[in-house]
């Protein structure tokens, strides 16, 4: 099944907010009742990846941040982050 026009512009805002809100979106129709079972099976899923897009996204935050708090030369820049090594660059 395609993605509605809701699910594609959360996908590709890629914002936490924008993930969070589709989240809320797809939580509401899961809690309506008014889908069908595949439906719902469907849109746990999409949940189940938006939950995991949005941890992620406020995962990488929260490093960004902690290396600009550790940042000894008192820079006031951002410090580059790698998310896959887990180191600034």
């Amino acid at each position: 099944m395609g993605e509605s026009s809701e699910q594609a512009s959360a996908a590709e805002a890629g914002t936490y907010e924008g993930l969070v809100s589709r989240l809320e979106r797809v939580v509401a129709e899961l809690e309506a009742g008014q889908l069908t079972l595949e439906q719902s099976v469907e849109r746990f899923a999409e949940g189940v990846r938006l939950a995991r897009d949005a941890s992620r996204k406020l995962d990488e935050a929260e490093r960004k941040v902690e290396l600009l708090v550790r940042n000894a030369d008192g820079e006031d820049g951002a410090v580059p982050f790698d998310p896959e090594s887990g180191r600034s660059g």
